[in-house]
């Protein structure tokens, strides 16, 4: 007898505070009615944006043996959402996990995350987004920042672009092997605004959103897009209304927790912000 709902694996780091990662991607696919399956690639008692140096253990090995363990009971999933690796070990355990399976069968949605601004994060350079790119290969919809695109494709960073530089980054990455690319925090002409990409490989055409470019600045953000953005895929929405109500709940918690003095750090105030994400999934259910 199957499930009644779908199952997503997530693989992604777990902060015990600050509002990023599986902190965040969990809630939101339980209340649009999806099962996370969580494979932490390292537990943090904070994120790593402001709190000090927070406590981590790295789950070196964990990818493996827990898809091992998975593939044994005949364990399947509706979707594989590939977030913080963090290593070239979890890299290469991710990619094993994926040749060994039929993904034609999964939904594979891969975001890179590696830098923002300009720059990588720390701990990450060139040898780690190179090895992403065989992850790519394998994955339906890839959701990268302008900037982790630009790396990935060894185009130059600018500080504002037009339609034809956000299909040149959009092409290459396409030429990686996966089949639509979305590119988020695109920084464009209009500074009041921000723009996210949805290109359609096959077509070669790109389809450009834009929203208001909010002060404040959240971390965590692009789990909650990511994350919602799977659970409307999974629910079988159509690509681009899955990115237009990913950037309307994204801009949604952003503007809700600005009404409130408390640290950016902490992330967005989710708990509240999640009763209007339900109702938008009732909608599609």
């Amino acid at each position: 007898m199957k499930k009644p709902i779908s199952r997503i694996a997530t693989i992604h780091d777990l902060c015990g505070v600050g509002k990023a990662a599986l902190t965040n991607v969990i809630p939101v696919l339980s209340i649009m009615k999806i099962e996370v399956c969580p494979i932490p690639t390292m537990i943090l008692s904070t994120h790593t944006g402001g709190f000090g140096s927070p406590e981590i253990i790295k789950c070196d090995g964990y990818i493996e043996k827990a898809f091992n363990h998975y593939k044994s009971i005949d364990m399947d999933f509706d979707g594989i959402f590939i977030g913080y690796l963090g290593s070239l070990e979890n890299v290469k355990a991710t990619l094993k996990f994926l040749k060994s399976n039929d993904i034609d069968k999964q939904l594979v949605i891969l975001d890179p995350i590696f830098g923002d601004n300009g720059s990588y994060y720390k701990n990450f350079n060139k040898e780690y987004s190179d090895s992403l790119k065989e992850l790519i290969k394998y994955s339906k919809v890839i959701t990268p920042n302008y900037t982790e695109s630009c790396i990935l494709c060894d185009e130059i960073i600018k500080e504002s672009i037009t339609n034809d530089d956000i299909l040149t980054v959009s092409r290459k990455l396409y030429s990686l092997g996966c089949k639509d690319v979305i590119i988020t925090s695109l920084p464009l002409k209009d500074r009041k605004k921000i723009g996210t990409s949805i290109y359609y490989g096959k077509e070669d055409r790109i389809t450009l959103i834009e929203n208001e470019r909010i002060e404040k600045s959240y971390p965590g953000t692009g789990d909650l897009f990511t994350a919602v953005l799977s659970g409307y895929l999974v629910n079988n929405v159509s690509l681009l209304e899955g990115v237009e109500r990913a950037c309307e709940f994204v801009s949604y918690c952003i503007n809700k927790s600005s009404e409130y003095d408390y640290p950016t750090k902490e992330g967005v105030l989710l708990e509240y912000c999640l009763e209007e994400l339900f109702k938008h999934t009732h909608k599609h259910s």
